[in-house]
């Protein structure tokens, strides 16, 4: 069955309020702990008020930043064209206006089954990926406009996002697109491939970064992680006549086997969850996490494109942005060989982007 805790509260103090999101803290108890207001789906709250929270992921000790979750006691819809919903069926689901839906401006770009005209995707599966991609693929090629398309296999709400937040304030990336049921972008879309397509028609990318917001589900099994919808946007990217290129998610510090060079999970993706050709660019390092890289490399399918590049030029801007350098707890110096492979799959974005001619370009009105 289905667990669900609900606590009441009392708003103590607020934090700070950023973009579509309150981060507060509240009195449980005899407790005061951290919680998030999302916006979008409710009203402001301040000092004094009772709150009604969700505590089940602090309750269970998940990767959640530590946050319970305010359910809103009020809301009033904003006025727009949209007729989709997104949490559908759920007592929060919430009205968004789509970019490809009947009403919206750019209703005629998404009557073609293409788009993308040779665009590089890069399908990332962390969310933590974004912000040393992002600022990796500005550094080699500053002219390209860079659109991130938010997918929903983590937070829904990009309001959650700290990484999206600095990327718009270093002016790194030029438009959110949040598709399926994730929500609060620039753009809204109703799933991956017309986010992929209003990444190109609408905000005019370049070269697009999609992947979950923060978080990740798995379960040390084949297919039981959220990442498989990697294969999905490969699928999209290629579909729409994009260039897929796999994010290689690589360590050699995780306990876990599994996650041992290139993890199972980007094996996985590229041998059973999409059947295309794809780029897969790996990282020069040294021996000998090279051999290992290598062996796996070599079992790859023979669709998949491997470059091995360069990617450590990425060291000095981890040093600049050192926040943005951190994932599954671990920092670039932590794991360099994580954030190694970023560098080598922007530098190959960067020679893809270099490659195409320059598209027709849509500004977001």
């Amino acid at each position: 069955m289905p667990g669900l805790n609900l606590r009441r509260a009392r708003v103590v103090a607020v934090d700070g309020q950023d973009g579509g999101a309150q981060f507060v803290r509240v009195a449980v108890g005899e407790k005061v702990e951290k919680a998030v207001n999302y916006l979008a789906l409710g009203r402001a709250v301040a000092p004094g008020q009772e709150v009604l929270l969700n505590t089940t992921a602090v309750d269970l000790g998940l990767g959640s930043g530590g946050y319970h979750f305010i359910l809103p006691a009020q809301a009033r819809r904003s006025p727009g064209w949209g007729h989709q919903m997104k949490l559908r069926y759920t007592p929060l689901q919430v009205q968004v206006d789509c970019a490809e839906e009947q009403g919206s401006p750019w209703h005629d770009l998404f009557k073609t089954p293409h788009g993308l005209a040779g665009i590089p995707v890069l399908a990332a599966e962390l969310h933590s990926m974004v912000p040393p991609l992002a600022l990796a693929v500005r550094a080699l090629a500053p002219r390209a406009r860079i659109a991130y398309v938010c997918t929903d296999g983590g937070a829904l709400p990009l309001a959650f996002s700290r990484n999206v937040r600095a990327l718009r304030e270093l002016g790194a990336i030029v438009a959110v697109i949040t598709a399926g049921h994730s929500f609060g972008g620039d753009l809204e879309t109703v799933n991956v491939f017309t986010g992929l397509q209003a990444a190109a028609k609408v905000a005019g990318a370049d070269i697009i970064i999609a992947a979950m917001g923060p978080g990740i589900a798995g379960t040390g099994t084949v297919y039981g992680f959220s990442g498989l919808e990697q294969g999905f946007v490969l699928q999209a990217a290629r579909a729409l006549g994009g260039q897929p290129v796999l994010v290689p998610r690589i360590g050699f510090c995780d306990s876990r086997r599994r996650h041992h060079g290139l993890s199972h999970h980007s094996i996985t993706i590229v041998s059973r969850a999409y059947s295309g050709p794809v780029w897969v660019p790996m990282p020069l390092l040294p021996r000998p996490c090279l051999a290992v890289l290598a062996k796996q490399a070599a079992s790859l399918p023979r669709r998949c494109r491997v470059r091995w590049l360069d990617g450590s030029y990425i060291g000095g801007i981890a040093r600049q942005e050192e926040k943005l350098f951190c994932s599954m707890g671990r920092t670039f110096r932590e794991n360099p060989h994580f954030f190694l492979a970023l560098g080598a799959a922007a530098r190959l974005a960067a020679e893809l982007y270099r490659s195409k001619p320059p598209p027709l370009r849509i500004a977001i009105k």
